[in-house]
């Protein structure tokens, strides 16, 4: 399915690598309302919370609340690789995959370091362009490749890709099928993230579409589809299905979620709360973190949100000649902090869930691409704790068992452990 992006057909693009430093400021991240507009009504066969699109199923041995105290873990880098966008977990058979920006998924779980996918004949490294994400889905029957195309005619444009995974889990190349195919107007802000939902559902964090200060005024444009957030279920011949519980499941892009995005390099729904969390990349002055909680009543996870780009870029006023569409709600930001300190790119970014550091149970941890510093967040109570460096960080993932990984740009591939 072809998406161009100046007809409004349709869907995604978001940027690459992301940037900030210096002091954090916690925010609340309680929604108020744009305006009094009224809420747009599910489709039939709904409910009016739409709570199941972003909640997981909840682990009633664990309280999800982020432990108290403050942790304290060691960076080790356990692979050297190319240069990595992300790190990818197969939830059903327990392995661990990383994204090598020039076009490779390479299994790391088992030590060998073997090609996965290659997908060198579709993408290649050019600035912020290649294979920038993965994310297979629940059941483990099939991956989507998040990448930008060389292909003629359509150079640099954002693809997703459903590729078909065997039973004894080895993916079929020549089961390739675009499911989304995004016109990318600029070179930049053409990367995003994908991560599946408990209701089978996907969703797709995209860009702006690039250049600077979002000069064709498209994120908080409903009938465009960049600079969001878009929800759909990819099937297996290429097709895509809308869910009828999405905001506008019959408009020009129904395929939107939220709106109000610079460059959503990366996202994550926590695995027992449903909470969505948002890492958007700055302009110039401020980096991002974004939460909505999935128990927080509507907006449920992100539906029919606004994040504030391009009119504003964190809490700071931007372009004064645009505001989001009254029909969303916006969210202020959980967590902004200041290009100083040799920041300057949000890297998401990823709530742990592991067994092997309780101190870091519930805590949110990013980084910043240039300065390397990762830091935890704990939504609770606000407290943040630099928890360490490591060279240009791209992404933060969960493996299988909720332990963290983080790709870099290096090709390092970092666990984090307990010290």
């Amino acid at each position: 399915m072809r998406l161009p992006t100046r007809l409004l057909g349709s869907l995604l693009a978001a940027c690459v690598l992301p940037a900030c430093s210096g002091q954090a400021t916690v925010h609340t991240a309680t929604p108020t309302p744009a305006t009094a507009a009224p809420q747009v009504q599910p489709s039939e066969g709904t409910t009016g919370s739409s709570t199941s699109s972003a909640t997981v199923e909840t682990d009633v041995a664990r309280d999800p609340t982020p432990a108290s105290g403050t942790p304290d873990v060691s960076l080790s880098t356990r692979y050297e690789l190319d240069a990595l966008t992300d790190v990818v977990a197969d939830p059903t058979r327990h392995r661990l995959f990383a994204v090598e920006q020039r076009g490779t998924l390479v299994r790391v779980d088992d030590g060998s370091e073997s090609v996965a996918l290659d997908l060198s004949d579709r993408t290649v490294i050019n600035g912020e362009q290649g294979f920038l994400s993965a994310a297979f889905s629940n059941d483990g029957s099939f991956l989507l490749a998040y990448f930008t195309s060389t292909r003629p005619g359509e150079e640099g444009d954002v693809i997703i890709e459903r590729f078909s995974v065997e039973n004894d889990g080895t993916i079929d190349h020549n089961s390739g099928r675009v499911v989304l195919h995004i016109d990318e107007p600029y070179g930049n802000h053409n990367g995003g993230d994908l991560e599946a939902l408990a209701d089978g559902t996907f969703l797709a964090s995209v860009g702006d579409g690039g250049s600077a200060g979002d000069p064709e005024r498209r994120a908080h444009r409903l009938d465009d589809p960049l600079g969001k957030l878009h929800r759909f279920t990819p099937l297996a011949d290429g097709s895509l299905t809308i869910p009828s519980d999405n905001p506008f499941p019959n408009a020009t892009v129904a395929t939107l979620w939220s709106s109000g995005l610079r460059n959503p390099w990366r996202i994550d729904v926590d695995p027992l709360t449903g909470d969505l969390w948002i890492a958007d990349v700055g302009q110039s002055n401020e980096e991002e973190v974004n939460l909505v909680p999935a128990d927080g009543g509507r907006p449920v996870g992100g539906f029919q949100t606004d994040f504030g780009w391009s009119s504003r870029e964190g809490t700071q006023a931007f372009n004064n000649d645009v505001s989001p569409d009254p029909q969303m709600t916006i969210v202020e930001p959980a967590v902004t902090y200041p290009h100083s300190d040799g920041a300057c790119s949000i890297s998401g970014g990823a709530v742990y869930r592991g067994n092997n550091i309780p101190a870091l149970w519930g805590w949110y941890v990013y980084a910043d691409y240039c300065n390397g510093r990762v830091t935890a967040f704990n939504a609770a109570n606000g407290s943040l704790v630099e928890l360490g460096t490591v060279d240009r960080p791209t992404a933060i993932e969960r493996d299988a068992d909720g332990e963290m990984w983080i790709a870099t740009a290096s090709g390092d591939l970092v666990s984090v452990e307990h010290p």
